[in-house]
């Protein structure tokens, strides 16, 4: 398997978390004040006309946007700070490869990182395609959650923050069992932040991770140019990490810093 490995070192300061945090509080305050108005038909009668919408259809949207659908862990640093990016280990198949997985770990021990994001598909799942039953060594949602937990590397002080795929995400389609759960639960040094998407922040840098579906195209970086043209301003992350694709890839676009995994 080829997989591509990112070390990454990120520069901020205390003027990025400052201007973060009034956004945000900006942002919220915004979001209140347009739900109030919604409430007040006269006062959104244009908006609505405009956009061939009904009041409880805008108003929905709008709490919509105030849900949080993903978990943020924040991390106090200093100007400085570097991770790791790794993705599609696939842990359980025939072709998982624990020796570069290992040895990735190492370097990561040795250059004294202590954050590694994992963009998705930790284990190898069941019933992805036709004959994968031939390619998998351990069986089972609990089993290959079990095969992770022994096998998956831990150093000390290393932390992994990861997303579960289309892969790891199978048992959940067909029993409703999260293996990212399973694993995250026994496991301290690695924290599981949700179904096909999730985002820590650290000193101000927002970092997503992703996991789309779907096979790739013959530009490389076409795909994840198309899902950055969908993400709207005020949502946008400042680095982007996708898996999936089974490519390596760096670009800049729309202002955020985009990694395909490996």
């Amino acid at each position: 398997m080829d997989r591509g490995i990112y070390f990454s070192s990120v520069h901020t300061g205390s003027e990025t978390r400052e201007r973060s945090s009034t956004l945000k509080i900006a942002k919220k305050k915004e979001r209140k004040g347009l739900i109030n108005m919604v409430k007040e038909k006269d006062s959104v009668n244009k908006l609505l006309t405009e956009y061939g919408i009904s009041n409880v259809q805008l108003e929905r949207m709008l709490r919509a946007k105030q849900k949080k659908s993903k978990k943020f862990i924040s991390r106090e640093v200093e100007n400085r700070f570097s991770f790791a990016i790794i993705a599609d280990t696939h842990l359980c198949s025939i072709e998982e490869r624990l020796d570069d997985l290992a040895l990735f770990y190492e370097e990561v021990r040795k250059r004294d990182i202590k954050i590694v994001v994992h963009a998705g598909d930790v284990i190898a799942g069941w019933g992805i395609y036709r004959g994968q039953e031939n390619e998998v060594h351990t069986f089972g949602a609990h089993n290959q959650a079990k095969y992770v937990i022994k096998h998956f590397p831990k150093v000390d002080g290393v932390t992994t923050y990861f997303i579960t795929g289309n892969h790891c995400l199978s048992f959940w389609n067909r029993s409703g069992i999260d293996i990212g759960e399973l694993v995250s639960a026994s496991r301290d040094d690695m924290i599981y932040l949700g179904q096909y998407e999730g985002e820590i922040e650290l000193s101000g840098v927002k970092i997503r991770l992703l996991h789309p579906d779907g096979g790739g195209a013959y530009a490389i970086s076409y795909k994840l140019q198309k899902i950055l043209e969908q993400i709207p301003s005020g949502r946008k992350p400042h680095i982007l990490v996708a898996g999936h694709y089974h490519t390596a890839l760096y670009f800049f676009y729309r202002n955020i810093h985009t990694f395909q995994a490996g």
